[in-house]
């Protein structure tokens, strides 16, 4: 049974996108993440920009991300709701805090713009780890 999920948002003709959602994809065919399901969410439409404005973290110069749902069964059917998680923020001037987050990862254009296999694995098993501590 699939808990978790891995969303893409991305854009049609983005080269990055496509390896994003390829190195995703072989990652999820890992036993290791047989809990989660993959899927792609186009902001050239409408849902794909309804469900990116949701998601209220991401930044539209940093696409393709990543952002990890948790699949909630009952009711009429699987409903999904933001994996939150605590992230490390520097502050001008003063020590390293921390803020309550939602789990995702953006493309950083300040190095070459593509997000490795490691980093996804990264944010997957931080997924994983919060889903079995109950977050």
């Amino acid at each position: 049974m699939k808990t978790l999920k891995a969303a893409v948002f991305g854009k049609q003709g983005c080269d990055k996108c496509d390896l994003l959602k390829r190195r995703l994809g072989k990652l999820l065919q890992e036993e290791t993440y047989a809990g989660f399901e993959m899927e792609y969410l186009d902001l050239g439409t409408v849902e794909g920009l309804i469900r990116f404005s949701q998601a209220e973290v991401l930044n539209p110069q940093r696409v393709p991300c990543l952002f990890v749902y948790s699949l909630n069964g009952g009711g009429s059917g699987p409903s999904q709701s933001p994996l939150r998680c605590r992230k490390k923020v520097s502050r001008l001037n003063e020590e390293e805090a921390e803020i309550e987050t939602y789990l995702s990862l953006e493309t950083d254009y300040r190095t070459s713009g593509v997000i490795t296999p490691n980093a996804i694995r990264e944010v997957l098993d931080q997924a994983l780890s919060l889903q079995a501590a109950g977050v």
